[in-house]
């Protein structure tokens, strides 16, 4: 499929760009392909990044990166309720600013499009700074470059191709989106070893279920992963449980009488970022949610995502790659993009069943099987 392509209009000679994405998770994932893009197109260029202090670990020791920015947005949120704080706040946020400024970046790309992003490279005097029209909050006036509005309700046109156009409007020849990721961390790749030595069968299939969410509408019912689990476990694979430690409660929901099955090994709260690069690189399927976990193991190149997608868009946020399945219901107020589900039914999410999801399993497990002709 051809994008529409961004005018290019005497485009610099980009020695010294600074990406500006500072979160989601997701979101992070789906900017690496524009990084990709500049160091291939400029193999020389310093390229930096700026990103918020919770997801600055899926990007640290990114070969790629030559300069990591961590803003610390959050905390400085905090003191700023503070008064008595104010003082040592300010002097930590100018000192921010004089380091990104110090770096004397050219251009700038900040593909986030909200005001706590385009303030900083506006704050930086960064002369060239590249965003969406027409955004939200009003961030597009501190622009001066601008690209095509991104449409947030746009159900068909890929976000990793809108965040491509950046490195398109300068003039890079883009042929598709490629993920290029930080080596995985020495600790990261001896834990994950660890973990996965205690399930009992040597080479048995993995399938990883990442079934939590931030949206009440994108949630799967913890009673369908429950049915999920038992029909699993029939087909003689270990099942791998993501999540963060809040999630426990609902993880334990999700477990049931198997919590203490030797084929399941729950990782809820015991994984970090980059843990999950390792453990996706021994992963055969992985069954998730429009979430960072789904985007991360399509970052690392998992054979086989089965995508549970109701209120948001395959289209649009969905795995790059024609090799993954997207169970969806088709309703007609699909995709609504909304957090909480307008019509209080979450009728997108509840009415996929546990056996469409198992008759995918066994689609995937059977093609691993197949010898090659």
């Amino acid at each position: 499929m051809k994008y529409p392509q961004p005018s290019v209009s005497n485009p610099p000679a980009a020695r010294r760009i600074l990406i500006v994405r500072l979160s989601a998770h997701g979101d992070v994932m789906h900017t690496l392909p524009l990084l990709a893009a500049l160091k291939r197109q400029y193999p020389e260029a310093f390229v930096g990044w700026l990103v918020e202090a919770s997801a600055a670990p899926l990007l640290e020791n990114h070969l790629l990166i030559d300069r990591l920015h961590v803003s610390h947005r959050k905390r400085w949120l905090a003191l700023l309720k503070q008064p008595a704080q104010w003082s040592s706040l300010w002097q930590e946020v100018r000192a921010f600013v004089r380091d990104i400024r110090a770096e004397g970046y050219q251009v700038s790309f900040d593909v986030q499009g909200l005001l706590k992003s385009a303030i900083w490279p506006w704050l930086a005097k960064i002369p060239l700074r590249y965003g969406f029209k027409a955004t939200r909050e009003s961030a597009d006036l501190l622009y001066n470059r601008h690209l095509p509005p991104m449409i947030i309700r746009d159900a068909h046109t890929p976000a990793v191709q809108r965040y491509l156009d950046f490195a398109r409007a300068i003039g890079c020849e883009v042929k598709g989106p490629e993920f290029v990721l930080p080596p995985v961390p020495s600790q990261a790749a001896t834990k994950v070893e660890a973990l996965l030595a205690s399930l009992p069968i040597p080479r048995q299939p993995l399938v990883v279920l990442a079934p939590f969410t931030r949206w009440p509408s994108k949630h799967w019912p913890l009673e369908h992963w429950a049915q999920l689990l038992p029909l699993l476990l029939d087909l003689n694979v270990a099942v791998i449980l993501l999540g963060a430690s809040s999630d426990a409660p609902r993880a334990a929901t999700i477990l049931g009488e198997h919590a203490g099955s030797p084929q399941v090994l729950n990782l809820v709260g015991q994984t970090d970022w980059p843990d999950l690069y390792a453990l996706f690189q021994q992963a055969p399927i992985l069954i998730g949610l429009d979430s960072a976990p789904l985007h991360i193991a399509d970052a690392v190149g998992v054979p086989k995502i089965i995508g549970l997608y109701g209120p948001t868009a395959p289209g649009r946020t969905g795995p790059v790659g024609g090799r993954h399945t997207i169970l969806t219901t088709q309703l007609d107020c699909q995709p609504c993009f909304e957090r909480d589900c307008p019509l209080k039914t979450s009728a997108c999410m509840t009415q996929l069943t546990p056996q469409q999801v198992l008759q995918q399993v066994k689609s995937s497990l059977s093609a691993a099987q197949e010898p090659l002709a």
